[in-house]
């Protein structure tokens, strides 16, 4: 009842108007930001505040941010207090909105104060145990639901069970280069404004991400159970620097979503906020000693110690009464890009050659060519699988391990549009048109430039 009551509250502060409109394509009005746990559900807990505190104070902060720059964009918050909304609620209000883009912040949490770090997650199948424990621990909400083995929402699925993962193995989402993308820009705002590790973009089997028809990321902003970085997140310098990393992430998101220039002058009204300086964000980070590891209640030699996290891999997630004698290393190199998917045999990472191409040779002069992407998938599809729906001169291109089908090849922006309707009618309603430069994919925005000049 109280549930209900909660979602109630939310849902009648939302203008109603924005449940009537239709999605816009190529445009990103509706944003939908999502403050992790909330009521009987705290998540990671630090020794002076819990994540709840603080992903609902940095998610209104990122709300008013995008609502001082952009006018034209509706802010939509799973909630603005202390409440417990369920993961299904979260991802079902932001599908009901139709919104173009899904925020989620949360923090990070280890057995010990040694990790420290920023990561963003998306959708897609664990590259590792480290990958499985934290969508565990991102799902255990639904273990603290009543009656969550009965709710439909959940298809019977069980966050510490790895055959209910196995739901997640057919995931295929043609907003996935489009999160990854987003997921991109707010690690390397990260990388600029706050001096700690970046442990890069990851995929994961992430219950709210699973459920979102939309680009939609998970952004972990630090360790709570570090104690200096649990400080730095619980003050208005630290929060304005990751506040302001997710938001600059948006700017550069949504112009090259709409293929247009961001705003000249932005707006950054949070108390606590300056601009990094080239030497500050230069500055190294200096691995702290690790702290003394505890003894009297360690597991015996023989148990095999945790998963330490490292650059490659994100953080794992163990239970707080378990314990550990073993202080996991603080990572050191910076990832490039998610971890590519596992293959029973490497694929070829080559465009593969379209039935037709009607500018190829204009491509090969280095040209600009449009395409319309219909479909993403983590490997790579036989010619004439059913997934393709009956198109035939189909070709991908591969992009941060997720590999990105497109079909047609135009030379100008309006006949590739015209493509992606008959393509839409197909049932790919949510194709979209690409641009490339030498076999590169482009923003739209530079295509457009380019033209221009």
């Amino acid at each position: 009842m109280k549930r209900l009551f909660a979602l109630f509250i939310v849902l009648a502060c939302i203008n109603g108007s924005v449940f009537s409109q239709k999605k816009s394509a190529g445009q990103v009005k509706t944003v939908v930001i999502d403050a992790g746990h909330g009521g009987d559900k705290p998540g990671a807990v630090g020794r002076k505040t819990q994540e709840k505190t603080l992903t609902l104070q940095m998610a209104l902060k990122l709300g008013k941010l995008i609502e001082d720059n952009y006018k034209d964009v509706t802010i939509i918050y799973t909630r603005t207090t202390d409440v417990d909304i369920t993961l299904a609620d979260r991802a079902r209000l932001a599908n009901k909105a139709k919104a173009d883009l899904f925020i989620s912040i949360h923090c990070n949490s280890w057995t010990n104060s040694t990790p420290t770090g920023v990561e963003t997650y998306v959708m897609g199948l664990s590259q590792s145990k480290a990958n499985m424990e934290v969508a565990k621990k991102e799902n255990a909400d639904i273990l603290l639901e009543k009656g969550y083995k009965d709710n439909s929402d959940y298809q019977g699925f069980d966050p510490n069970s790895p055959e209910s993962y196995v739901m997640f193995a057919m995931y295929q989402n043609a907003y996935l280069d489009k999160s990854l993308d987003f997921a991109g820009y707010i690690q390397d705002q990260y990388k600029s404004a706050i001096k700690t590790i970046n442990r890069g973009v990851k995929q994961a089997e992430i219950f709210v991400l699973y459920k979102t028809a939309m680009p939609a990321v998970l952004t972990e902003v630090g360790f709570i159970s570090n104690p200096e970085e649990e400080q730095y997140m619980m003050s208005d310098e630290g929060q304005a620097a990751i506040v302001s990393s997710i938001f600059k992430a948006f700017v550069t998101y949504k112009s090259s979503v709409e293929g247009t220039k961001a705003p000249k002058d932005l707006k950054i009204d949070l108390k606590g906020y300056k601009e990094k300086t080239k030497k500050e964000i230069n500055t190294p980070v200096k691995p702290k000693p690790a702290e003394p590891a505890p003894t009297e209640s360690a597991k015996p030699a023989t148990d095999k110690a945790p998963e330490a996290p490292t650059a490659e891999q994100p953080t794992t997630f163990v239970p707080s009464t378990a314990q550990t004698n073993v202080e996991p290393p603080l990572p050191m190199d910076e990832p490039k890009e998610a971890v590519a998917p596992v293959q029973d045999s490497a694929p070829k990472v080559e465009v593969t050659p379209p039935t037709q191409n009607p500018v190829a040779e204009q491509q090969k002069r280095g040209g600009i060519v449009y395409k319309v992407q219909f479909m993403t998938s983590g490997k790579v599809l036989k010619e004439n699988a059913r997934e393709f729906k009956g198109i035939t001169d189909h070709e991908y291109y591969v992009q941060r391990g997720t590999y990105c089908y497109t079909t047609g090849s135009f030379a100008t922006s309006q006949e590739a549009v015209k493509h992606q309707k008959a393509v839409r009618e197909k049932g790919f309603k949510d194709a979209f048109v690409v641009a490339f430069l030498d076999g590169e994919r482009i923003s739209l925005q530079k295509a457009k430039e380019m033209l221009e000049q």
